[in-house]
């Protein structure tokens, strides 16, 4: 098979997730990526590992990503040969997010550098 999917779920999902896909994909293998962190710069790592071994096989590298895993799929594989990306609620703002969250928690980002947080 020339042709796979690689589905990178978002917060609390699971790899597992892609069987849901596989009834409307019909000639396309795919992989679910099972990563094990929850910050870009780990989930870049885990989800370019699974491309570059997709790349081994496959001619043609479509995405399915979901939530957080669109945020992580676009910050890991920018500079790769994806034939098609597929984003499901995509977080495509992640500073506005975490703002937005500091917010609805009445938190600003003074009181999280007194307390010693990363902002």
């Amino acid at each position: 098979m020339e042709k796979v999917i690689l589905y990178i779920h978002g917060k609390n999902g699971s790899y597992m997730e892609v069987e849901q896909y596989k009834k409307n994909c019909m000639g396309f293998d795919m992989v679910g990526i099972d990563y094990q962190d929850d910050v870009p710069w780990g989930v870049r790592d885990q989800i370019r590992a699974a491309y570059d071994k997709a790349c081994e096989r496959y001619n043609h590298i479509y995405i399915i990503a979901n939530s957080i895993g669109a945020y992580f799929a676009m910050h890991a594989l920018q500079n790769c040969d994806i034939e098609k990306a597929f984003f499901i609620s995509p977080v495509l703002d992640m500073e506005r997010l975490i703002l937005d969250m500091m917010r609805w928690a009445d938190v600003s980002e003074r009181e999280l550098r007194e307390k010693e947080l990363p902002v």
